[in-house]
């Protein structure tokens, strides 16, 4: 190769390596990691820890007492903490392999069944069966299964949107 042709197939080499650098630091993706005894966690509603919305779709004349379902693509998910941590966080405790999320609404809706987690980090859709108030606020709790006397529940504060308001 002459001496111009092999600057020239560097300095491509060396651009393709830069222009390939920004999608080489992009965040970390954390694989899944089955959900086991003794492990600490939290839950998330469409990737929220706090303030966490659920999107509704409630068609027609709405009022206090309509009701809605969520919309399609919304998710919940688990995710461990690494100790020392606060009570603020859920505990799995001795037997758990498993956890359940379900939302806490008044008799007259139903969010069944529950979301089942069998790995923390891996996001769940939410069911768009559930039937759930189109405004308002509520809870969704994050129980583990099978449970013993040392597991703790995580509760996160959910409100409800009308997209068609």
């Amino acid at each position: 190769m002459r001496p111009t042709a092999r600057s020239l197939a560097f300095a491509a080499a060396l651009a393709l390596g830069v222009a390939a650098a920004p999608a080489a630091s992009a965040g970390p993706v954390q694989d899944p990691i089955p959900i086991g005894p003794n492990t600490y966690f939290y839950g998330l509603v469409n990737g929220q820890a706090a303030d966490a919305v659920i999107q509704v779709a409630c068609p027609g004349p709405v009022g206090p007492s309509s009701t809605g379902h969520p919309l399609y693509g919304q998710t919940a998910e688990v995710r461990s903490v690494v100790p020392p941590v606060s009570t603020l966080y859920g505990y799995t405790g001795s037997a758990a392999k498993q956890i359940d999320a379900g939302l806490t609404l008044p008799t007259s809706v139903t969010a069944d069944p529950p979301i089942v987690f069998g790995s923390f980090f891996a996001p769940a859709k939410i069911p768009t069966t559930w039937v759930v108030p189109c405004g308002g606020s509520t809870t969704m709790t994050f129980v583990p299964l099978s449970t013993s006397s040392t597991a703790r529940s995580y509760t996160l504060k959910v409100s409800f949107v009308n997209i068609a308001t």
